[in-house]
């Protein structure tokens, strides 16, 4: 019997299906809105408008509001 090794490939923010505004997690774009109830990842990186390293095609900071006091942290509650 022979046995076969499938590789799983891990998400990242750079896959299509992932919003480009967060750094480091995939997260889907919206529709629909999430909230951080919705979703497993805590204290993530928002890219901001003033960050140099943000993606250049970036044109909607934080669409889910999951920053809501603009620190470039999502989700730090809860």
């Amino acid at each position: 019997m022979q046995l076969s090794i499938v590789a799983i490939a891990q998400p990242n923010a750079t896959e299509p299906d992932c919003d480009p505004a967060y750094a480091e997690v995939c997260i889907p774009p919206a529709p629909p809105d999430l909230d951080c109830g919705d979703i497993a990842d805590r204290r993530f990186r928002v890219y901001l408008p003033t960050d140099a390293d943000k993606p250049e095609e970036l044109t909607d900071f934080d669409p889910h509001g999951f920053d809501g006091d603009d620190d470039g942290i999502g989700c730090e509650r809860g």
